[in-house]
């Protein structure tokens, strides 16, 4: 079984094997597959994540789910405390660069209790056939989903899917994985 490092980096390289032309067009068959799930339809209180390089693009679903007058909530990055903290945008032009360089939600946005969220719509370098995930490293999203009962879609393209991942205690599973090809 490869290690968590060695699959971040096998994850690297397929993305980069893709052409950001290919990642959209598979982001966006992702984005309405989860519109069609009756669970995003009957939720309200949405967590969604803003994509770095090479994720899965989420933004046509946050457009989406603001017309519909769906409250949208993104992670807000506090390195020294090593958590997020979940923001609601009225618009994307609402977001503002993180630690990261990844966009984000301003401090001064309406903040929820991750307990209140009803949907969280999770990012990962891999998941498996189990649903379990790996992340980039620093436990931020394990932190926050082990305080919540929302139900929890992680997203990834087919070639994030792995038959079984090195997990550890702390590493939370999700309830279900969208891909380009299907629900997992």
């Amino acid at each position: 079984m490869l290690s968590k490092k060695e699959i971040r980096e096998r994850v690297r390289e397929l993305r980069r094997a893709h052409s950001p032309e290919v990642l959209k067009k598979w982001s966006e068959v992702i984005c309405k597959k989860i519109a069609e799930l009756s669970i995003y339809k009957n939720s309200t209180y949405i967590a969604f994540y803003f994509a770095k390089a090479g994720e899965v693009d989420l933004r046509s679903l946050i457009g989406k789910a603001l017309l519909e007058g769906k409250k949208v909530y993104l992670p807000k990055t506090h390195l020294k405390e090593k958590k997020l903290t979940f923001h609601q945008i009225f618009s994307l032009s609402d977001l503002v660069p993180g630690p990261f360089g990844i966009m984000e939600p301003p401090p001064w946005n309406p903040e929820i209790e991750v307990e209140k969220l009803e949907l969280i719509i999770v990012p990962g370098v891999a998941f498996d056939k189990e649903k379990g995930r790996v992340g980039y490293g620093g436990g931020f999203y394990d932190r926050t989903l082990v305080k919540t009962k929302a139900l929890k879609i992680g997203v990834a393209f087919s070639f994030q899917i792995f038959e079984k991942l090195p997990l550890e205690a702390h590493d939370q599973r999700v309830d279900l994985v969208v891909t380009e090809i299907g629900v997992i």
